[in-house]
């Protein structure tokens, strides 16, 4: 089931985030189609979870070398809003490998407000200072 499509209207225009940003929302159709009362629910949470701590990993880490290599002077706050998001995916790693398995509703919303309120809000911006300067 697809929850959600990519299209140019998310694009950040880098090649390489967008194509990280196509992940993200491949994550979030994957934790949509988990049905709760699936015997293999528990495996592919699980999944998601693991591709999700990875996936935070690369990408923040991605975003970080352009934000260094452009000298983008809204970094600090950008790394911030990263570091929350990493915490907030790590608790619900957590709260999983202590056998709370109770955990997708809360995990769709948090993927969906992430797409939402930061790749539509702070990557834009990013976005928009790279061309705004020539970097892209």
């Amino acid at each position: 089931m697809v929850f959600l499509k990519w299209s140019k209207e998310l694009s950040v225009h880098m090649k390489e985030i967008d194509d990280q940003h196509k992940i993200l929302i491949g994550l979030i159709n994957s934790a949509y189609s988990i049905d709760k009362k699936s015997k293999d629910y528990k495996k592919k949470l699980g999944v998601v979870l693991n591709e999700l701590v990875e996936f935070s990993r690369v990408h923040f880490s991605t975003e970080e070398t352009y934000f260094q290599k452009f000298n983008y002077p809204f970094a600090n706050e950008h790394i911030i809003a990263h570091e929350k998001l990493i915490i907030k995916v790590l608790q619900f790693k957590d709260r999983f490998d202590s056998k709370d398995e109770d955990i997708l509703d809360d995990l769709t919303f948090f993927l969906t407000d992430w797409l939402k309120n930061h790749l539509m809000k702070h990557d834009f911006k990013y976005s928009k200072y790279f061309k705004e300067h020539g970097y892209i």
